[in-house]
């Protein structure tokens, strides 16, 4: 679990997680040098499971390089990056374990995802199934299967990347992981683990990710993630390069109607962005996002 000033939802995702059903794991909390009170809370279910590791970064080392870190440190035969603001229902580790026990072309599996977008009062999660559209989309994970060209087609042309957090084989999700840092390269991690297998999907809800009402800006997002200026301008072209080198020309020019979709599109959204906040700074809005 990598988090960053996660007090709002962290008891919630901790208590989901040691109240599994399967009980052998082991839990690595990497705090990324929260000013908030998720160290008093870490340290406070330290003491009341053993399973539980945290460490407390020196500063704010950035969200990618957390959770490369947390994977660094997994020493287990399955691993999964837990989101602080997700939770988990009881059966959700036990149940893609039996998956992945029962068949080894079966590289990673997750449940089927339910989205909340607010908390109660009683800081409880509160699900809302009239979310809008565009959030709709990073509920939904599909299985793979058939050769590797299929299943990397498939979540190419699906383009979602909600299943990275599946529980993996430690081994594949290892030998997947990308130090490049660009939009999408979420995605490009699950590529990656298709080359080496399927991933599962469980037909039952038994994770929940978090969505919030209020999107921050595309633009903002990458800045916030330290990705160059150069790459959030091209929005999809580090993606696209990142593709043509590591799954070759003639499977690329297979694909290539898939890839100039995308650079259309992330053409369109980073000028529509543009145009707005451009917009905004030309009628002395403080907030041109």
């Amino acid at each position: 679990m990598p988090v960053y000033n996660g007090e709002r939802f962290i008891r919630t995702a901790l208590d989901s997680l040691i109240s599994q059903s399967f009980r052998d794991f082991e839990l690595i909390i990497s705090d990324n040098a929260s000013d908030d009170k998720t160290h008093d809370i870490c340290q406070e279910y330290v003491m009341k499971d053993s399973r539980i590791k945290y460490t407390r970064q020196s500063k704010n080392f950035g969200g990618y390089w957390n959770f490369n870190y947390v994977l660094k440190h997994a020493r287990g035969q399955y691993f999964m990056w837990a989101s602080v603001d997700d939770f988990w229902l009881p059966r959700f580790i036990e149940k893609n374990i039996e998956a992945l026990d029962s068949n080894q072309e079966t590289i990673g599996s997750i449940s089927d995802i339910k989205l909340y977008d607010s908390f109660s009062k009683e800081s409880k999660p509160s699900i809302n199934d009239l979310l809008n559209r565009n959030s709709r989309r990073f509920q939904y994970v599909i299985s793979t299967s058939g050769t590797i060209e299929e299943r990397v087609r498939t979540y190419l042309k699906f383009f979602q990347a909600s299943i990275i957090y599946s529980i993996f084989r430690t081994e594949v999700i290892k030998k997947s992981f990308i130090s490049e840092l660009f939009w999408a390269n979420d995605l490009a991690i699950v590529l990656n683990t298709l080359k080496y297998g399927n991933l599962n999907v469980v037909d039952e809800i038994l994770m929940y990710r978090y969505v919030p009402q209020k999107s921050i800006s595309l633009i903002q997002y990458q800045l916030r993630a330290k990705i160059p200026i150069i790459k959030i301008i091209f929005l999809e072209l580090p993606f696209t390069i990142w593709f043509l080198k590591n799954f070759g020309v003639r499977f690329f020019i297979e694909n290539l109607d898939i890839f100039i979709k995308l650079n259309l599109r992330g053409g369109y959204v980073i000028s529509a962005e543009l145009l707005r906040m451009c917009k905004r700074i030309t009628y002395g809005q403080k907030k041109f996002w």
